[in-house]
């Protein structure tokens, strides 16, 4: 097969690498590798298998049907799914207690859109979709979530409700132009401490090990998972999993039926070097969550890794105060030369991956007194269909004088002086303020083309403003591949016997960023839906 070499230029994202070159290496099946030169035929330490744990440190032995390793929401939403089918079912925790972080968890058609009056089109939404995800993702992923969620949600509403809790559907961006606008499907929950949407996932992990462990569920917890044991010198059956406590060393878990990793992201900063490699200053900066102990264990016993690589970052990017959830700020947004660098009508995601081409990852948001009431309506983060909708013009700017106050924002009385407590150049930033403010007389943008009811000039003392120096990295989204059961497949396609993945760690369902515009994709799809499927189908199976 004939290859072909593109020499580019690294932007500012990889500041810190050896050589101010990358390399693009393309085939007959796409885009091989970009981001570090040897990313590819490096060899690192994550891909060798550490030696077999010796039988004679093995202390004890625990048999059930099923093992969950991870109790996230992934992990107990199959764990409980698979008890209540009758299966006798072990869950191994490295975590004190359940983890639960956010709170969005989207699906399609529950029984409260319906009375919300709120409905989907996936046919619609996913082609979008896939159009930002490059057409490189697994759609039929895609589409036994939308057909399943929905009785997925009401089984977890149903569990959430009896334990007292309100469900509600977050609000999202909407976009007059329908290019930004996120689909309403957003499920969480109100109850205890949380009073608004997005935040309530520990309430949910909280509720889903009380019922897993009603159902007859064991749940261990500081228990790590070390190693899974395959038959057949590793290409039989996975037929269980030795893990390690601080008091009681090594025991293996058997699981007659499957082994189920629910072990959530990857930060490890050699797999984050050759399946993210751009997000690798963020990993380092102290992005991502987990190690990625669940992808090297599958890997070690033959799993082949997703085919979309690199793998689809969390990100959250932007700076300055927006007007709607998920919503990069949409007044002048400049690098940290001053210069304005693309149209501010932004989901965060975008705003991120924009962020990430400037200088040293910096960027400044500008505007003056009278944006608050010139940006309305204020939609809260945190708001729900049915809740508060608005939050009033004085609450804004009283947000924006206790930030000043604490230090998170600055406030002049003139652009000069403005640019000098951002630390920006003065001239340059004046000509940048003017130059806008011009678009925002005529109504048009001449640089990058944003509407003309987001063109607010800075204009009106006092001023404002404020810098991010880097997005935030929430996670990095896959690994193992999977079919449609989530079994976990070799690099010949071949569902490896025994072997199932739910949550973060399922490959293929991201490709470039996660966008947003399905906010809770994750946990709805790759957490819930899948959980719950993959645990009422190992309970069924012989």
């Amino acid at each position: 097969m004939n290859k072909k070499t593109i020499r580019i230029t690294r932007r500012s994202f990889m500041k810190g690498a050896a050589s101010g070159v990358g390399i693009l290496t393309t085939t007959g099946s796409g885009w091989a590798h970009y981001g570090l030169d040897s990313a590819q035929s490096k060899a690192y330490s994550f891909e060798t298998p550490p030696p077999p744990i010796p039988a004679g440190e093995i202390k004890q032995k625990i048999a059930a049907e099923v093992i969950v390793i991870g109790a996230g929401t992934s992990g107990l939403v199959c764990a409980n799914a698979a008890a209540e089918k009758g299966a006798k079912v072990v869950v191994l925790a490295s975590s004190s207690g359940p983890v639960g972080r956010g709170g969005s968890n989207h699906a399609f058609n529950s029984k409260l859109m319906r009375k919300l009056g709120l409905t989907s089109n996936p046919a619609a939404e996913f082609r979008k979709e896939m159009m930002c995800h490059s057409f490189r993702v697994d759609q039929d992923k895609w589409w036994l979530w939308a057909r399943k969620s929905g009785e997925a949600m009401d089984w977890l509403m149903d569990k959430m409700e009896a334990a007292g809790y309100q469900s509600v559907i977050e609000m999202g961006n909407t976009d007059p132009e329908g290019i930004m606008t996120m689909h309403p499907g957003s499920h969480s929950w109100l109850g205890k401490d949380i009073t608004t949407a997005g935040r309530s996932q520990q309430l949910v992990v909280n509720t889903l090990a009380e019922s897993a462990q009603a159902h007859g569920v064991q749940i261990y917890y500081n228990t790590t998972a070390m190693q899974l044991v395959r038959e057949g010198k590793n290409i039989g059956r996975v037929r269980a999993v030795i893990a390690k406590t601080p008091d009681d060393g090594y025991c293996i878990y058997e699981g007659r039926k499957a082994i189920v990793l629910a072990t959530g992201d990857f930060k490890d900063e050699e797999m984050v070097e050759k399946y993210c490699p751009w997000m690798l200053p963020l990993v380092k900066a102290g992005g991502g969550i987990y190690r990625g102990d669940g992808h090297k264990m599958g890997l070690w016993v033959g799993a082949a890794w997703q085919r979309t690589q690199p793998n689809a970052p969390i990100l959250l990017g932007g700076v300055g105060p927006g007007t709607q959830p998920y919503r990069a700020f949409t007044g002048l947004v400049v690098n940290k030369n001053a210069e304005r660098y693309g149209n501010e009508d932004n989901l965060r995601s975008f705003a991120g991956v924009a962020q990430m081409r400037q200088p040293e990852s910096t960027i400044f948001a500008v505007w003056d007194s009278a944006y608050a009431e010139r940006a309305t309506p204020w939609t809260p983060i945190g708001s729900y269909y049915g809740g508060p909708a608005e939050v009033p013009v004085q609450a804004v700017v009283a947000g924006w004088e206790e930030n000043v106050k604490v230090g998170a924002m600055v406030k002049a009385d003139t652009p000069d002086e403005l640019a000098k407590r951002l630390g920006l150049p003065v001239a340059p930033l004046k000509a940048t303020v003017e130059r806008y403010n011009g678009f925002c007389k005529t109504g048009t943008d001449e640089d990058f083309g944003k509407r003309p009811g987001l063109l607010i000039p800075v204009e009106r003392a006092p001023f404002y403003g404020e810098i991010s120096r880097s997005p935030w990295l929430l996670n990095i989204s896959g690994g193992l591949r999977t079919n449609i059961k989530m079994q976990v497949l070799d690099k010949n396609e071949q569902a490896i016997p025994g072997l199932y993945a739910v949550g973060t760690i399922v490959g293929d369902l991201y490709s470039n960023i996660y966008t947003f515009l399905e906010p809770g994709h994750n946990l709805g799809a790759a957490c819930v839906t899948f959980g719950y499927l993959v645990g009422k189908d190992i309970a069924k199976s012989q």
